[in-house]
């Protein structure tokens, strides 16, 4: 078996997905009265509207950090932390979404040449 989707709870469901199109473009795939569909790479993530909201940070990769936090701050994106170059190899930012959801655009760093 392998992971295929998962659900994240949100408490105005249609205010996440406004944000998640004009910030992240991200479009629904499918819509239904209290659940939106979006697609995350080969797996799909659920918001699902609740009287709470989940506490999850989203992780993306990027070819370029720098450009792609630049592009979702001009979209109307909170920064939480600038790209900075991470010890775990990444350069790495964070941002924040809507509700209890914050974002992070990772590029891994080349390797050193030995």
């Amino acid at each position: 078996m392998t992971g295929n989707h998962f659900h994240v709870l949100v408490r105005n469901l249609k205010e996440t997905l406004g944000w998640m199109e004009t910030v992240w473009q991200l479009e629904p795939v499918h819509r239904g009265k209290t659940f939106a569909v979006l697609p995350f790479g080969e797996t799909l993530l659920l918001l699902d509207s609740s009287d709470q909201d989940s506490q999850v940070t989203l992780g993306f990769n990027s070819d370029n950090c720098d450009q792609d936090y630049r592009t979702v701050i001009s979209r109307g994106a909170i920064g939480l932390e600038e790209p900075a170059d991470r010890r775990w190899g990444v350069r790495a930012a964070y941002i924040k979404g809507p509700g209890g959801l914050s974002l992070e655009i990772e590029q891994p760093l080349e390797k050193p040449h030995t």
